[in-house]
Order: C-alpha cells, then sequence, then structure tokens
C-alpha cells in the first residue's frame, strides 16, 4: 500500500515490477477516512512536507504545524490498524511484513523523534542533495556512496521522464534508493 502517493509512485515501482498488488492512496481517496484491507503487507507513506519544510521560509501561508500533522496522523492510523490485526496464538507475529513513513529532514522529528533511517539520494547515485528521513519497522537499505554520479538516474524510471520542474525530480525517490529499500524489503 502507498499512502498520499504522488502521481510518480515512484517509492513502489520496484514493488508494481515484481507483481505486488500495490494500491495507490492518493489526493482522490483522502486518507483520513481510508478502510485499509485485512490483507495489506506494507505500507509505504509519504505525507506532504510542506509545514515541516526547513526551506518553507518565504511562504504566504504561516506554518500550520497542525496542518501538517493531519496526515501523518492518518498514515499512522492506517499503520497501526494493520498492526494490531494480530492472530491470537503463543508467537504473534507482526501482521505487516515492513512498514515506512518518509518525510524529507526537517521539523516531522519535533514530533516522531529520530528516524529509524536517514539517507540523501546522492548516496545512490542521483545527481543532487536531500536529506530523508524514514521512520518504521523495515531492513535498512546499503548505502551504496556512488563518486561517478550522473543526471541518467533521472530516465531510469518511466515516471521520472514526464518531470517538468526540478520540484518534481527532488518529490520523486531515486530509483536506486527504490530498488536498495525493495531488495532488502520483499
Amino acid at each position: 500500500m502507498h499512502l498520499c502517493a504522488s502521481e510518480f509512485g515512484s517509492d513502489t515501482w520496484d514493488y508494481r515490477e515484481a507483481g505486488y498488488d500495490v494500491r495507490f492512496i492518493t489526493k482522490e481517496i483522502d486518507v483520513r477516512t481510508y478502510e485499509p484491507p485485512s490483507n495489506v503487507y506494507g505500507i509505504i507513506a509519504n505525507p506532504p512536507c510542506t509545514m515541516f519544510s526547513k526551506a518553507r521560509i518565504r511562504a504566504k501561508k504561516p506554518r500550520d504545524m497542525m496542518e501538517g500533522m493531519e496526515l501523518v496522523l492518518a498514515c499512522l492510523k492506517i499503520i497501526w490498524k494493520c498492526q494490531s490485526r494480530i492472530k491470537r496464538d503463543a508467537n504473534p507475529m507482526m501482521p505487516l511484513k515492513w512498514w515506512a513513513l518518509e518525510n524529507p529532514d526537517g521539523y516531522l522529528k519535533w514530533f516522531l523523534g529520530k528516524p529509524a533511517y536517514k539517507y540523501s539520494p546522492h548516496e545512490f547515485g542521483s545527481p543532487y542533495v536531500k536529506w530523508t528521513n524514514l521512520w518504521g519497522m523495515f531492513n535498512d537499505p546499503s548505502k551504496l556512496f556512488f563518486t561517478n554520479q550522473s543526471k541518467t538516474a533521472i530516465s531510469a524510471m518511466p515516471s521520472w521522464k514526464n518531470t517538468k520542474t526540478r520540484s518534481d525530480i527532488r518529490s520523486i525517490v531515486c530509483p536506486q534508493f527504490a530498488k536498495a529499500f525493495f531488495l532488502v524489503n520483499p
């Protein structure tokens, strides 16, 4: 399941390619009222970072942390609903195989605490730096520390070919990170 998915769906590209039934919970499906099915395998949540961004210094609308937390809490509520589906037996297993909530490094950590994992796309071969935090229960992908970076990463996934702006590109997870995450969290 991909919560607050963008039109690109780059975080779950490898899961779809491998045949997983990925459900996109986008703007058209309100994450605040969404009821997850009973057989959710894993969750990637990408709540908007608008209010938590350190770069938000000249916005027309003042920063509103409670507004920003509304979708974060909705994502966590879905994760909690799925996690609470523990079968009654002597050795219960975690209902979700993994889950991750992603947001650029900013003020969300004031609310969620220290992230479980922090990375920048340049550590996976992308031609830019954007520190990103992940909270959740998942296996850590190995950082590759590319030294020969190029813009070829931008065209590695079909969804990247339709991007128009630098902001679009920066909102899409780099393909190498998405692949590394998928490989250790199948």
